[in-house]
Formats: C-alpha cells, sequence, structure tokens
C-alpha cells in the first residue's frame, strides 16, 4: 500500500514509477507507466506480466545488466535501454534510475524507479553522430580531392613547363630535332590537362545541380559507331578488338546524346586500357520488360567485387595489374561521372566483374526511355 502522501505522486507524475521484488516481479506501476506499455489499467498489466512474463528489453543482456549494477551498489543511474512496449512489440528508448529499498537489517525488499521515453533524443543523438560522420567523410573527401588534384595538375604542368623551357632556351643547341618530340609531349601533357579540368568541371556541375540534358530522340547504334571510330587508332595500337552488339530493330532512346556518349567514350576508353592485346570490348544493348540495358563488356583484367564497388568513387584509381598507360591512366573520375550521368537520366550503372575474366559495366534505363520507332515512309 502507498502512503497517502505519496499517492498523489504516484498517480500523477508524468514519468513511469514502479516497484519490482528482488525476484523480479512487478508489484507497481504507475499510470504514465501503464500507458507507455499500452496498457489500459495497472491491473491489466501486472496480470499480463505475471501470466506471460516480462521480456521488456530487446536485449536480454540489459536485464541481467541492470539487476546486477543495483544488487552490487544499490542504485542504477541513467540506465539507456532499447525495450518494447508490451502490448504492441513496438520499440523505444528509456532511461531508467533505481534504487533498493532495504528492510531493518538491510536486505532488499523493492527495488523502486523512474522510467522516462527518451526515443527522441536518441534519435536526435544518432541524427548528430551521423551529421558528424559525414562531415568527417566530406573533410576527408576534400583532403583526397586537394592531394589528389595536387598530383594530377603538378604532373603535366610539370612536363609542359620543363620541355618548354628546353625548346625556348635552345639547350640542345639551335635546331637539335627532339624539340619536335618535345612539341609533341607538351600537346600530350595540355590534352590531358584540358581533360582532367573538363571531368573536374562537370563533376562540379552536377554536385551542384546545375548540369542539365538536352534530351532529344537518340539513336543508340549511331553513338555506338561513332564512339568506335573515335578509338580505331588507339584500338590498333592496342591490339583489342571493337565489337558492334546493337540490334538493328535497337528503338530511340530518350536521352542527352552528348552525354550519352560521353558515358560510352569514358567506358570504352577505360574497357581498352585494362584489356591486354588480343582483346575484345563489345558495346552491346537490350530491351527487358524491365528497362533497357546498355553494355560495355570486355575481356580484360577484371576486379574483385570490393574493388568493382571502389571504383564508381571518384578518384579511385584500381590497381589490378594491368595498364597500358603505364602511369595508372586519368583521375578516376571517368566511372563516377558516369554513375552521375546515368542518374541524371533517371538510370543507374552497375559493374560486373571477375578477377581475371574481364568486366561488364551496364547502364540501366527505365522502359519509358524507349521511344516508338519511326513508320517507315
Amino acid at each position: 500500500m502507498l502512503d497517502s502522501n505519496y499517492r498523489s505522486f504516484f498517480e500523477n507524475a508524468n514519468i513511469g514509477l514502479y516497484r519490482v521484488t528482488p525476484g523480479r516481479g512487478v508489484v507497481r506501476a504507475n499510470p504514465t507507466l501503464v500507458a507507455l506499455n499500452g496498457y489500459a489499467s495497472e491491473a491489466e498489466m501486472l496480470r499480463d506480466l505475471a501470466e506471460n512474463g516480462n521480456d521488456w528489453y530487446v536485449d536480454p543482456e540489459r536485464r541481467a545488466e541492470f539487476y546486477r549494477q543495483i544488487s552490487e551498489t544499490g542504485r542504477v543511474e541513467q540506465f539507456v535501454s532499447e525495450v518494447r512496449r508490451m502490448t504492441t512489440g513496438e520499440t523505444l528508448w528509456i532511461s531508467e534510475n533505481a534504487w533498493a529499498v532495504r528492510d531493518a537489517d538491510g536486505n532488499a525488499i523493492f527495488y523502486e524507479g523512474t522510467v522516462q521515453d527518451v526515443t527522441d533524443r536518441v534519435n536526435a543523438d544518432r541524427q548528430l553522430a551521423r551529421a558528424r560522420l559525414q562531415a568527417e567523410s566530406a573533410s576527408q573527401a576534400k583532403s583526397t580531392f586537394l592531394a589528389v588534384m595536387s598530383h594530377e595538375l603538378r604532373s603535366p604542368l610539370n612536363a609542359i613547363i620543363g620541355f618548354a623551357e628546353i625548346i625556348a632556351g635552345k639547350l640542345l643547341g639551335p635546331s637539335d630535332p627532339r624539340y619536335f618530340e618535345y612539341a609533341e609531349d607538351i600537346r600530350i601533357s595540355g590534352t590531358h590537362l584540358l581533360g582532367l579540368i573538363g571531368d573536374i568541371l562537370d563533376l562540379s556541375k552536377i554536385g551542384a545541380g546545375k548540369m542539365h540534358l538536352d534530351e532529344r530522340p537518340v539513336d543508340l547504334a549511331s553513338v555506338a559507331t561513332r564512339t568506335a571510330r573515335l578509338f580505331a587508332a588507339n584500338l590498333s595500337k592496342a591490339q583489342v578488338r571493337l565489337e558492334l552488339a546493337v540490334p538493328a530493330d535497337f528503338p530511340p532512346l530518350l536521352a542527352d546524346p552528348m552525354r550519352l556518349g560521353q558515358i560510352l567514350i569514358n567506358l570504352v576508353s577505360n574497357a581498352i586500357k585494362f584489356t591486354p592485346p588480343g582483346g575484345t570490348v563489345t558495346i552491346a544493348a537490350e530491351t527487358r520488360a524491365d528497362g533497357i540495358a546498355i553494355r560495355v563488356i570486355d575481356t580484360g583484367v577484371g576486379m574483385t567485387p570490393a574493388e568493382a564497388t571502389r571504383a564508381l568513387e571518384p578518384f579511385v584509381q584500381i590497381g589490378n595489374g594491368f595498364d597500358r598507360s603505364g602511369s595508372g591512366g586519368g583521375t578516376g573520375l571517368g566511372l563516377s561521372i558516369c554513375r552521375e550521368l546515368a542518374t541524371l537520366h533517371g538510370g543507374r550503372l552497375t559493374i560486373d566483374s571477375v578477377k581475371g575474366s574481364g568486366t561488364t559495366v551496364v547502364l540501366h534505363l527505365s522502359p519509358d526511355r524507349a521511344l516508338p520507332r519511326p513508320a517507315a515512309g
């Protein structure tokens, strides 16, 4: 029985109050705790616990820890746990404070405590922790970006400046034929630098939401053919064959022709770079019930699943044992840009690769990107 002086406090407190025996049986629960667990009355709650047991804590170890602390010290403070609302099984977070009530000989006869719903606080703490991790990740990404850019910009610039100084100062004499070779090196370095800056600008535009598509009907076979022509010299030098497997009746696509071409160029360039002599790169496409799949398939060195996942991240270059560029080639932006351009088209990019057995990169587009073929006339 409760002393009449404390009955009003027990019944009207806006936090849960309870009393349990050392044998872990609940003998009292105030209206707030009863409501927290979804019961209509204290009697209903106590009867349900007596008949069906008390499976309140989501983690059963929490109950053992609660009784360990209170038996050793006589108190439990700020004991935060995930619990189940007894009537519905819905989970929430609570904070408990409890203490032992002892008899004249110092033996614990009851444990009493308070329960407060702290779900909102726990969720807020989690959101704050996620935001902090995101901020730390962004800071790390910024540091990585600056480190990579410092290296990638400095290398071609040093080459341009160095060769230009040799030519301008006529350090090899007034008309050494090597000047023509150095002029070609300057051109190659300048082209690499221009491509790098273009990739950075594209990624920046996409990140700022300022890249907009110019969508129109696109003949994929024509885009694939133009891509093949662009790489004719590279393919001959690399001794790699490029095959086109776009069906003759493939429907026109609603897409940005320049950006769709950019995706194919980046994917084919990557495929050639990591395919040894005698290998094959294929541009294929098919329409299915669930959408359109445009594939660039190579017989190159392939990647592990972990490497394939990382390859889609900006500035990541996979060291996979073969790279005909001999320098790690590029900045690791190509696949990342392709992924973002795919997203702008409402699609996605996936990589299916097996180490030593080649790679297939797939551009997935929704079915409504396929347009009716124009009537023959």
